[in-house]
């Protein structure tokens, strides 16, 4: 049986359920990502600017790999440093949230539909998965 200290430590503990990486070519735009997300209540668990390998970017979309645009969207998640964060919010639906946030955003910075600044998750079990394709050995 837990000690009461043990489950408050426990139910203390923030489980990521929302993953975002700001796209190669929007480092630009990181200092006011990180504001953003904050402002809309999205606490950052955990950030790493990485260079995707092509194995990285197609194991991350690959529920894409039926897509024509798949080959060029690894080219692209591929082609520079991007940021990788774990994010947290407390809400009832954070796939939602964050679509919501994801839309404004590309609204917003977009260059074209696959240069859209940011990508998300789009379920909690692609949460765990895609984190821990770019969180690996940290």
């Amino acid at each position: 049986m837990k000690s009461i200290v043990q489950f408050i430590y426990e139910s203390s503990q923030q489980k990521p359920n929302g993953f975002v990486i700001l796209k190669p070519g929007f480092l630009e735009y990181e200092e006011e990502f990180r504001r953003l997300l904050k402002l809309n209540d999205w606490k950052i668990l955990n950030s790493k600017t990485i260079r995707l390998s092509r194995k990285q970017a197609e194991e991350l979309y690959e529920g894409q790999q039926d897509k024509s645009f798949y080959q060029t969207l690894c080219d692209y998640m591929s082609s520079g440093d991007c940021i990788c964060m774990t994010i947290y919010k407390k809400c009832i639906d954070p796939i939602k949230d964050m679509d919501i946030f994801k839309d404004k955003i590309r609204a917003d910075w977009s260059k074209d539909d696959m240069k859209n600044a940011m990508h998300s998750s789009d379920s909690l079990e692609n949460v765990e998965r895609e984190s821990k394709i770019c969180f690996k050995g940290k």
